[in-house]
């Protein structure tokens, strides 16, 4: 079985994506949106937010700004390297 910190990991890779984020650093409210449907993802497969926010050492909030903020890093390096 796939630990909180596996799962948050698993979700993010396969929901949120760097086209649909990108650019959009400041936009709190979908950041908000991806951590409720996280939050009912996560009740659905058994684990608590607490489980979540003790392996993502507190709080979910930034861990997915700084997970989305990281996809925006990595999308733009590969635009430029791709001459975009």
């Amino acid at each position: 079985m796939a630990t909180a910190k596996e799962f948050v990991e698993f979700w993010l890779e396969n929901s949120v994506h760097p086209d649909e984020q990108f650019g959009r650093k400041q936009d709190g409210v979908a950041v908000e949106s991806l951590v409720e449907g996280l939050l009912v993802a996560a009740e659905a497969q058994g684990f608590s937010k607490k489980q979540m926010e003790d392996e993502l050492g507190g709080d979910i909030h930034s861990y997915i700004r700084n997970s989305i903020d990281s996809q925006n890093a990595d999308e733009r390096a590969r635009l430029e390297k791709e001459g975009h």
